[in-house]
């Protein structure tokens, strides 16, 4: 299947099963307005070179969705109250391989609009600067 196919396949599949988990954690008389805003993200890697796309929903307020350390990831991006562009790097040291990545993270925070994306020079790089956000 070429890539194209493969990440709108894998998008598809993950905003499908947000939705789902969704569903079946709200009850029916929940529909009226929350009392706290949405924080919700669908964040997304993708290698350039070799490897699978890789995709998960993170929700927060309370942490869930289908990240692996939603938690951890949560406090990361309420520590720069959802702007994801100024997370400050880990130290650390990561090899020079270049195999690049582009990270995207699409959906609110506290109720505001979030888009961002950024293209890293390896996965390592990737995760020195966003922390545990994008270790799924």
């Amino acid at each position: 299947m070429p890539f194209v196919q493969r990440v709108a396949a894998l998008f598809a599949v993950t905003v499908l099963a947000t939705g789902a988990l969704t569903a079946a954690t709200t009850p029916r008389a929940a529909h009226a307005a929350p009392d706290r805003p949405t924080s919700v993200l669908l964040l997304t890697v993708l290698p350039h070179v070799h490897g699978e796309p890789r995709a998960a929903a993170l929700r927060c307020d309370p942490a869930g969705g289908t990240h692996p350390a939603a938690t951890t990831a949560c406090q990361a991006v309420a520590a720069v109250d959802g702007d994801l562009g100024a997370m400050t790097p880990e130290p650390g040291p990561c090899t020079l391989e270049y195999a690049p990545v582009t990270a995207r993270a699409l959906g609110f925070w506290q109720d505001q609009p979030v888009s961002w994306v950024k293209t890293f020079g390896n996965r390592c790089a990737l995760l020195r600067e966003t922390g545990s956000l994008f270790a799924f």
